[in-house]
């Protein structure tokens, strides 16, 4: 007997739609021509002329008319899968932490997201409706507490240079009360920080968001294809940092570092170098 999938966190919630071609469901093994009777088309007999999709009040209807009269003319995409598409394609993350934020693991996400691509490939190359519904899922709740790293100095101040910080100092904190709950250091790894594998270490750790002084767009695509957030523009103590984070005073400053030295003595000014590819 299979064993059954566990339930996957997904956060796309709400009524899903049906996605109808135009010219309606062509032959399984390739383009074929399609009686005029069967064609679904905003222009058909069943819609008035000219009416946009979006206001077409029986498209569901009719798809659902199509769907029951030709099965095969239609593709499943599940909700499972289509987190997938919307972590992996969308988002951009790793797979690894596609499929830490579903609950899954790595091979599991891997397995998924090549059925949605076939899915998806089928239901454009064939003409066919594509239907999202259904699937082993469960609401991807807002966790009250969340863990943020700091790039620190010996002192405890926040670090300039994100790729050559002394340490990293992570909180864990409560995001309603705006309170740090716990902190731990993190020594920081050999050499430029862009090029480690500090991103995966960090990302492993839970940290979803990184408050930092400078750090290089390299570093930044890095961190973000582990779904850590990056805050630029951060500095005095670290502490002090993470209470303007959470009570909104520390945004994105979008400032970018310059220049890319490897000197620990002068402390590198950037970060452009990239990381792994996921």
């Amino acid at each position: 007997m299979p064993r059954p999938n566990c339930p996957r966190r997904v956060r796309m919630r709400g009524r899903m739609p049906w996605f109808v071609p135009v010219y309606g469901p062509s032959s399984e093994h390739g383009p074929a021509s399609v009686p005029a009777s069967k064609r679904v088309v905003p222009n058909s007999a069943s819609l008035p002329p000219q009416t946009p999709v979006s206001m077409a009040g029986s498209w569901d209807s009719l798809a659902e008319e199509r769907f029951s009269q030709e099965p095969s003319a239609s593709v499943e995409l599940t909700l499972d899968e289509l987190e997938a598409i919307r972590l992996a394609d969308y988002e951009g993350l790793y797979q690894e932490a596609a499929a830490r934020s579903m609950g899954i693991s790595r091979q599991t996400f891997g397995r998924i997201i090549q059925q949605a691509h076939r899915k998806i490939a089928e239901a454009v190359l064939f003409g066919k409706i594509l239907k999202i519904h259904g699937g082993p899922i469960r609401p991807l709740e807002e966790e009250e507490t969340m863990m943020i790293a700091v790039p620190t100095t010996q002192h405890g101040a926040v670090d300039q240079h994100f790729g050559n910080c002394d340490k990293f100092t992570l909180f864990k904190v409560d995001r309603s009360q705006g309170t740090i709950l716990s902190q731990e250091t993190l020594p920081s790894p050999g050499g430029c920080g862009c090029r480690s594998d500090i991103a995966s270490v960090l990302a492993a750790r839970g940290v979803t968001v990184l408050l930092t002084g400078g750090i290089g767009p390299g570093a930044i695509r890095v961190l973000e294809g582990h779904g850590i957030q990056v805050v630029r523009g951060a500095s005095g103590r670290a502490e002090q940092a993470i209470a303007d984070y959470l009570a909104g005073r520390l945004t994105d400053s979008g400032e970018p570092c310059g220049e890319h030295e490897h000197s620990r003595a002068g402390k590198h000014q950037g970060g452009y170098g990239e990381g792994p590819a996921g």
